[in-house]
């Protein structure tokens, strides 16, 4: 297999970055204007993105600051590399200077290995040579551009390695549909039966002070445990070498079930901190930081940080995990409302345990978590499935770009 080292400047025909003027949030706007936080591993989030006027689109996108069809996307400011995507279409959208777009030189490079090639471990660690900043560190791109990468020749052979990458990262799309598919599904029925209160049997129930007689609304601590956690001393590295125990962090929470963790901690981080042990399917919630109001559920015993609450039902109570965990992804903008923090919105144990919440009848109930149950083991499976195949595409892609592994 040929290589050839080629510097990206001349792989590109632009190289540039968003816009270094921030627009304010418009209401009305209908195009998004995105920052490296908007950015996942092969797209953006729409769920918390500026949105912008078409003046304001327009003027930006004369200045180079709209996405365009093959363009490489790439986090440039604080997680510098941590994502570079493909845009699939021209972007009816702008973005913002912590985001850079190389636009590749289609006769030199195929996008899509483009974008493989920058997600190897060998390009991230060299990045490094090309950051400037501590406290935010960032590409810079006048250096930038000067990075020699070495890569396959053939245009060709390069198609067909993205092809095979490309199948994995597609059938990890289609399973993450079919989990946001189930997801929505199990938003409804909660909503129905305790929003709308058109569960089984409503019709011939009565009513009394806007919900069925026999109900009751009790607050959140009379029928739950909660607890928070802590975090190990960073100045003792042995607690999170070889740790055995999953050790949660807020940036982990996101309303789905948690399959594992990035760090794991030993017995002795446990001993000599506030972290605890709670058992696998507690609810946890983020109680402040970027993540505020984020949801999990731990599929194994886990232990967490400070900045997370765990909520068990109580041992004499008939009350269900999934129940709360829609209750709060219901009521997460009015429950973050309460937060009272001078810089940021925080929650706390205290005011979870305060919040007032409809306890239905036993029978009902556990009928909605069996129901429930259902659909999160779709999604647990599923997730299961993401993991495998993401690390089977991890494994397969420096051996893919180093030729250990010919294609034909």
């Amino acid at each position: 297999m040929e290589y050839t080292i080629k510097t990206i400047n001349e792989l590109c025909t632009k190289i540039t970055d968003g816009s270094h003027f921030s627009p304010e949030n418009e209401e009305s706007g209908k195009f998004p204007m995105y920052s490296v936080k908007d950015m996942e591993y092969n797209n953006f989030s729409n769920n918390d993105c500026k949105m912008i006027g078409q003046e304001m689109f327009e003027k930006l996108s004369k200045s180079d600051c709209r996405p365009l069809k093959n363009d490489i996307l790439i986090a440039k400011d604080g997680s510098y590399l941590k994502y570079a995507f493909k845009v699939d279409k021209d972007l009816d959208a702008c973005i913002l200077s912590s985001i850079a777009i190389l636009r590749p030189n289609l006769k030199n490079i195929n996008p899509d290995y483009f974008v493989y090639l920058m997600r190897t471990k060998s390009i991230k660690g060299a990045m490094a040579n090309y950051v400037s900043g501590s406290a935010l560190p960032r590409i810079i791109l006048s250096d930038f551009k000067k990075m020699k990468l070495k890569m396959i020749s053939s245009l060709p052979t390069q198609q067909k390695i993205a092809s095979i990458l490309s199948a994995y990262d597609n059938l990890i799309q289609n399973y993450k549909k079919q989990i946001e598919d189930l997801q929505t599904t199990a938003s409804e029925l909660y909503k129905e039966w305790f929003v709308r209160f058109r569960f089984p049997g409503y019709k011939t129930t009565q009513f009394e002070n806007g919900i069925p007689v026999g109900w009751k609304v009790e607050k959140l601590g009379n029928l739950y445990d909660s607890m928070s956690g802590g975090t190990p001393s960073r100045e003792h590295e042995e607690y999170y070498q070889n740790g055995i125990y999953p050790w949660i962090k807020t940036g982990e929470l996101k309303d789905c079930p948690i399959l594992e963790t990035e760090e794991l901690i030993t017995e002795d981080a446990i001993k000599h901190s506030s972290a605890k042990l709670f058992k696998k399917d507690s609810l946890i919630i983020a109680m402040y930081g970027a993540t505020i109001g984020q949801l999990g559920i731990n599929k194994m015993d886990a232990t967490c940080n400070q900045a997370c609450c765990v909520l068990r039902p109580k041992e004499n109570k008939s009350f269900g995990i999934y129940y709360l965990f829609h209750f709060f992804k219901e009521n997460r903008d009015f429950i973050i409302g309460l937060g009272n923090g001078a810089a940021q919105q925080n929650l706390s144990q205290v005011l979870i345990n305060k919040l007032k919440i409809v306890n239905p009848s036993k029978e009902l109930l556990e009928v909605f978590e069996k129901r429930q149950n259902l659909f999160f083991e779709k999604i647990y499976k599923l997730q299961q499935q993401i993991t495998n195949l993401t690390q089977q595409r991890d494994l397969l892609l420096p051996r893919l770009m180093s030729g250990k592994l010919e294609v034909k």
